[in-house]
């Protein structure tokens, strides 16, 4: 067996016998990790309806496209991020 000891921002680090150290960061609690978020897809689609629905909320403003786009994925991957 390996030592273990206390890290950087009480991160607990292993050293493996037979290899290098393994490290488990810190993260808020109730959060996901980022490969769970990484699995859960946000599609085109639905990146396309919430721009949609920005831009009739805004007053159906031209010239707005793209703020819009990455508000939309913005809010999306939040959403993602909270379940």
């Amino acid at each position: 067996m390996g030592q273990q000891k206390i890290g950087k921002n009480n991160v607990v680090t292993s050293t493996p016998r037979f290899g290098g150290a393994t490290a488990t960061p810190l993260r808020p609690a109730g959060t996901k990790p980022p490969q769970a978020i990484a699995r859960a897809k946000i599609t085109y689609e639905q990146i396309a309806q919430r721009a949609h629905e920005i831009w009739v909320k805004q007053g159906c403003k031209h010239g707005q496209d793209q703020q819009n786009w990455l508000e939309a994925e913005r809010q999306l991957k939040a959403e993602l991020a909270g379940k």
